[in-house]
């Protein structure tokens, strides 16, 4: 019988080229990490993302047209309600921790309007946070522990997203949930107290729960929906395992089946436990997103917006009006795939996330109608005008634009040409998204859930979080 303990020259340069003790030292991280080290600047910025959170979470749960099946369905597996004691954002207290996470996650995530971290190309706080708000609600958790176990949370999922970078997506995999389960094991385990030994273990056993497909392009599916509350369901499922004693497997992170190694053509360890427990916090550069579809739209839908609206102003001011003629969107090679591909479902979107996935219908919008209709731009689904200015985008995968970088040439009928460009799109730290913008964007979402008293009771409360007990926030939620 062959000995399957014995190593390898695979194994052996896959330790060289992941690292030998990066779960070791993710795992010491999470046990030693304190809110002392957090510095006041990150704190303001983890209240923003929690607004930003519930703020979508609540709207989608209220108005996503997914949003209703998945309850149905959460309530058949539950076993009816009264069940459970945790909260689900406008459905009540009657759920079971692992399914309130995994509602909550999977609305977070049902508009596409959570927040993002460009540096590892996923959306860290919709498992981060309802991971920390489901266990800090188990656990009778004060406000400056669920804090903290939030940043852990991001924390973790940005840093492992980051050693996953494109080669996630080349392989097929979705980053917010491959790299997302780990950050919620590491926010659950962290208000749970666990031992590193007992992290390990978690995480060691999150591996084989890890998942998320990008085949929900193909059809314009809520499978992507659904990633985070996987993702979040099933590190509660980790998690406790590991707390009754279940091994799960060593080096789930840099080992030859590990994370890096199987979901991600191109992962890194280089960098990834760089900085750890000092106040490089790499989920500060998370950005808070102004427009509801693929981040790596935004740039563009920014472009073509200020020109569109230059257009106008022009019009108003007596000079003649340019007639377009078409659009040419340079992107990145890494996004080009996700939101350029020619394909039916991109140049000609059929559903909603169709059209959030699509650089096409997304410069058509921002032609016609600007970058600030919000959600309301669904409701431009099957408009001739929409769909006849889709034919005339055409996109190209460019090496000199960054990542989340977009350059727009406009042909007009005249024959003239103009070039926009947009570097960092808004949110980003060099264009920043500002916490009254934060604010209004809450308000706007949430104005058909909470009224307008129980909104502001809610942006003072979590104001208040590192003061009080995380309850007093729930009973508002």
């Amino acid at each position: 019988m062959a000995d399957t303990n014995k190593q390898t020259p695979q194994d052996e340069a896959a330790k060289n080229k992941y690292g030998a003790n990066i779960t070791a030292d993710l795992c010491r991280f999470i046990v030693d990490a304190k809110y002392e080290m957090l510095p006041a600047s990150h704190i303001e910025k983890l209240k923003d993302l929690i607004v930003d959170h519930i703020g979508i979470a609540a709207g989608a749960a209220a108005g996503a047209d997914s949003s209703e099946p998945f309850l149905q369905a959460v309530r058949a597996l539950h076993g009816g309600e009264g069940t459970g004691r945790s909260t689900v954002y406008t459905k009540g207290k009657t759920f079971l921790p692992q399914w309130a996470g995994f509602l909550n996650a999977a609305y977070s995530h049902s508009f596409d309007f959570d927040d993002t971290h460009a540096a590892s190309i996923l959306h860290p706080g919709a498992t981060a946070i309802p991971a920390a708000l489901a266990q800090a609600e188990l656990s009778r958790s004060d406000g400056k522990a669920f804090l903290l176990a939030v940043a852990v949370g991001y924390e973790i999922t940005t840093r492992l997203g980051r050693g996953l970078n494109y080669g996630g997506y080349t392989r097929g995999f979705h980053n917010t949930a491959t790299a997302g389960i780990f950050g919620a094991t590491a926010a659950i385990a962290k208000l749970r107290g666990f031992s590193v030994s007992q992290l390990a273990d978690a995480l060691g056993l999150a591996l084989s729960r890890a998942g998320g497909s990008m085949q929900f392009l193909a059809n314009g599916s809520w499978n992507k929906r659904l990633h985070p509350g996987f993702a979040v369901h099933d590190a509660f499922v980790a998690a406790t395992l590991a707390e009754a004693g279940v091994a799960g497997a060593a080096e789930p992170v840099e080992g030859r089946y590990g994370l890096l190694h199987a979901f991600s053509a191109t992962g890194t360890a280089e960098g990834l436990a760089e900085g750890l427990g000092t106040e490089e916090w790499v989920f500060a550069a998370t950005a808070m997103k102004p427009f509801p579809s693929c981040r790596m739209t935004h740039a563009a839908i920014e472009a073509v917006a200020s020109v569109a609206a230059a257009a106008v102003r022009g019009k108003e001011n007596g000079n003649k009006e340019k007639e377009i003629d078409g659009f040419t969107v340079e992107l990145s090679p890494g996004c080009f795939p996700i939101v350029a591909a020619e394909i039916p479902n991109k140049l000609q979107p059929q559903t909603v996330v169709d059209a959030q996935f699509s650089i096409y219908y997304q410069v058509a919008v921002a032609w016609l109608y600007g970058s600030g209709i919000g959600w309301a731009m669904y409701e431009k689904l099957g408009d001739a005008e929409v769909l006849a200015l889709c034919r005339r985008v055409t996109a190209v995968a460019t090496d000199d634009v960054r990542d989340l970088e977009a350059r727009v040439t406009f042909r007009f009928t005249d024959g003239t040409t103009v070039t926009e460009g947009v570097v960092y799109p808004l949110g980003e730290d060099e264009h920043p998204f500002y916490r009254e913008q934060v604010h209004a964007k809450f308000m706007g979402v949430t104005s058909a859930c909470y009224s307008a008293a129980t909104q502001g009771e809610i942006l003072d409360t979590v104001n208040r979080i590192d003061e009080i007990d995380v309850e007093e926030l729930l009973q508002i939620l």
